[in-house]
């Protein structure tokens, strides 16, 4: 998955370059990911050690983020977000989804998406009163997430964001190789030559 498409692992390039079972087992098992951390320190450590729980659901997205298997490069972080922001604080975070599916039906990008369930979910935890410790990490973590999207902010603002299209086959993964500066391009075939 690397060296296809966005040259991301997440669920995003899966379903682009892979196709929607692909793409949606991804994001299956990265939200997973992000709702067992919390859940477990919960059992673990007791459902009121609201600093550790946090701690351990930052742990996990980060982990997901900077992958050490990776070479400290990984998802943007939204899926497996959800998951920690399920783990911490449920009704904000299905709400932030909701807002997600809502942002994305009318875009049609899944950044745009993202990034509004980002900017989201920091002011569901406030309005929600949720621990300050579960606030804190919601809004770092949505930083990050909002910083990892910096390139598809500069491709929104450029007008060549790709969109969703659900009538269309997945990317020929053999026709797309990614630049140095992580931008992907057509790779030269006889039919684009």
């Amino acid at each position: 998955m690397r060296a296809v498409g966005s040259g991301n692992s997440g669920a995003t390039n899966v379903w682009r370059t892979l196709g929607p079972v692909a793409g949606a087992s991804v994001f299956a098992l990265d939200v997973l990911k992000g709702l067992a951390a919390p859940i477990i320190a919960r059992v673990m450590i007791g459902p009121h050690q609201y600093s550790w729980i946090a701690a351990c659901a930052a742990l996990a997205i980060i982990g997901h983020t900077f992958s050490i298997f990776l070479k400290f490069r990984g998802g943007k972080g939204i899926a497996t977000g959800l998951g920690a922001a399920l783990g911490l604080m449920p009704i904000p975070a299905l709400i932030a989804f909701a807002i997600w599916g809502g942002v994305l039906l009318i875009s049609r990008m899944i950044s745009v998406a993202s990034i509004a369930a980002c900017i989201a979910l920091p002011l569901l935890a406030l309005a929600f009163h949720v621990p300050t410790a579960y606030f804190v990490v919601i809004a770092i973590i949505a930083m990050l997430a909002i910083l990892k999207h910096i390139p598809n902010i500069k491709r929104i603002a450029a007008g060549t964001e790709p969109k969703i299209n659900t009538g269309k086959k997945p990317e020929d993964v053999s026709k797309v190789t990614k630049t140095t500066e992580g931008e992907t391009t057509d790779a030269e075939t006889p039919e684009t030559r």
